[in-house]
């Protein structure tokens, strides 16, 4: 069963690999509810010469320093509240810069990230999904993309305020994804037939 579950983590890798980049490649589905800075170069100037360290950003900001009095909390609480009703808020995920976009490192990256997603499936299917026939065993992948997808891209759509479209092109790529995976892993990853 371990040759079935390494092979299967390798096919599903590569077809999540592949299935995800003709998604966000070829589709042009990946940028949906994605767009670009009005008055970027405005932004940005003001950005350098604001943020100095990388990080995830929130904003308005609250004051979250421990050991502050119960009446500092709820003063600092209500100040939040009144600049969050205002507006604007978002977050950002901040980069100071001055490195070169290595995209084939990016690439790599994801490919290892696919091959621990398709491990952990594959592990699944051989703790007793694999007893299962074909196409529920294909389910049972495609499943794991979907839980993946709705777990994560909701949250952020609730907490973060992500765009609508964007969260559901997000897990349908998961399925998209997964669905694929499952295809392959499916044919491998499964209980030997008992003599």
């Amino acid at each position: 069963m371990t040759k079935r579950i390494l092979l299967g983590t390798l096919a599903g890798g590569i077809a999540v690999f592949l299935v995800g980049g003709i998604w966000h490649m070829l589709s042009g589905l990946g940028e949906v509810g994605v767009k670009s800075l009005p008055n970027e170069d405005v932004v940005l100037t003001a950005m350098r010469a604001s943020i100095h360290e990388p990080g995830f950003y929130f904003f308005p900001g609250i004051n979250m320093a421990p050991g502050r009095a119960k009446q500092q909390m709820q003063a600092d609480q209500a100040a939040y509240l009144e600049k969050y009703k205002q507006g604007p808020n978002g977050i950002v995920i901040y980069h100071p810069g001055g490195e070169e976009f290595r995209f084939g490192k990016l690439l790599v990256n994801e490919f290892l990230i696919d091959l621990a997603g398709a491990f952990l499936a594959a592990c699944i299917l051989a703790l007793g999904a694999g007893a299962m026939g074909y196409w529920p065993r294909v389910l049972v992948v495609t499943l794991l993309g979907l839980f993946a997808g709705v777990f994560f891209a909701l949250q952020y759509w609730n907490w973060y305020g992500f765009p609508t479209n964007y969260t559901i092109i997000y897990i349908l790529g998961g399925v998209a994804d997964w669905g694929g995976a499952g295809l392959v892993m499916a044919a491998i990853v499964k209980r030997p037939a008992t003599a």
